[in-house]
């Protein structure tokens, strides 16, 4: 998988200037101008956003945008129809006051279009099920989340045998109807092995709040929300920041795998007896918080059952804790207080967290007002 490309590559490659000033700390003010490179002429009406979170703006007449950046790290993306968009990796404390001017290079509109209407073969729709099921997930949330534009998808499991690659012609807008959003998900890449059971797929999204709920829908909207949130990634991580992940209900382990030797393929898993605490996997430099172990964890959260849809085709019941395995493919991965990672590929996750997908998203900008609590279903 491609990491995003860093703030300096995108400099060297002139996609984008920066206007001058010094560092900034903590929160800021993410502004600039965008123009066309070839004539310098503002562009008006692009879209500017910061992935997974609800904050986003267009730019106005004179092609200059503004927008709130909480502290964290962040993949800012640019879109004009008409033009290559910008993706880009940005921390807040790296925003610089005086603002940045972006360039945008424009393409051929002529692109290859495929009537909506079109039909398509039996096995586009098989297709469509297994991207569903491995994208959106297989939860309560998944299964109540829609994707309006569905026919804009490309499908492709002929190419690499064994393989289903998904991508799209236009931004997928998926609506979470059980928590509230809609999303706006800029699909970076999807692949699915259906001999090794490995999915992974990376992408953008920008959640917008359905804003025209009833009182007594949204109250139900936000019951579903801190569901979705306590045990989820973005709150183990905030747990570790802050060095409470036994107040918010959750246990560590040392958790080793190697290989069995009787039977290839296959591996052998062992849990330390003693648990360890977030000090044990974090080390803090210069006033920044780093996720560091080797091997794998074994992260169990205490305070929520299992989904009756996790264990399906399991041959077991529910347990009253969820458990996760995590491993790390880099050496040390920063994380921040909104739940954000230095590196979104840093960390592989199987079990319960991995189960949750795009279905049970929430944006890194959301943060409960209640504590959480033993048995929230």
């Amino acid at each position: 998988m491609n990491k995003p490309n860093s703030i300096l590559v995108k400099i060297v490659l002139g996609v984008f200037l920066f206007l001058g000033g010094s560092l900034s700390f903590g929160q800021a003010i993410f502004k600039g101008t965008i123009v066309d490179i070839e004539t310098d002429e503002a562009i008006p009406y692009a879209t500017v956003f910061l992935a997974n979170t609800t904050i986003g703006a267009s730019t106005d007449e004179k092609g200059k945008f503004s927008l709130y950046m909480p502290e964290g790290n962040y993949e800012v993306i640019i879109r004009m129809l008409g033009y290559e968009g910008i993706t880009f990796n940005l921390p807040a404390s790296m925003v610089q006051p005086q603002g940045y001017k972006f360039m945008l290079v424009a393409v051929d509109e002529e692109l290859e279009q495929l009537d909506v209407k079109e039909s398509r073969d039996p096995a586009w729709y098989r297709n469509l099920d297994d991207f569903k099921r491995y994208f959106l997930g297989t939860s309560l949330n998944s299964r109540s989340t829609v994707i309006l534009n569905e026919m804009s998808m490309i499908l492709d499991d002929q190419s690499e045998p064994g393989k289903l690659i998904a991508s799209s012609r236009d931004i997928l807008k998926l609506e979470t109807t059980n928590l509230g959003y809609r999303l706006d998900y800029l699909l970076n890449d999807f692949r699915y092995d259906y001999r090794g059971g490995l999915v992974t797929y990376s992408g953008f999204p920008l959640f917008i709040p359905d804003t025209t709920l009833s009182k007594r829908k949204q109250r139900r909207v936000e019951r579903n929300r801190l569901e979705a949130y306590y045990g989820s990634m973005q709150h183990f991580i905030r747990s570790l920041y802050y060095g409470k992940t036994v107040a918010e209900g959750y246990e560590i382990r040392r958790f080793y795998r190697k290989e069995d030797p009787e039977h290839a393929g296959k591996f052998i898993d062992s849990v330390a007896t003693e648990p360890i605490t977030s000090l044990a996997i974090m080390k803090n430099r210069d006033r920044r918080e780093f996720l560091e172990f080797s091997d794998y964890i074994l992260v169990t959260y205490q305070n929520e059952s299992e989904s009756p849809l996790y264990v399906q085709g399991m041959g077991r019941g529910t347990r009253k804790s969820q458990t996760s395995i995590m491993s790390l493919t880099v050496d040390s991965v920063e994380i921040f207080e909104n739940g954000s990672l230095s590196d979104p590929f840093g960390i592989v996750v199987e079990g319960y967290i991995g189960w949750e997908r795009v279905g049970d998203l929430l944006p890194i900008d959301y943060y409960p007002e209640t504590e959480p609590k033993r048995g929230l279903q």
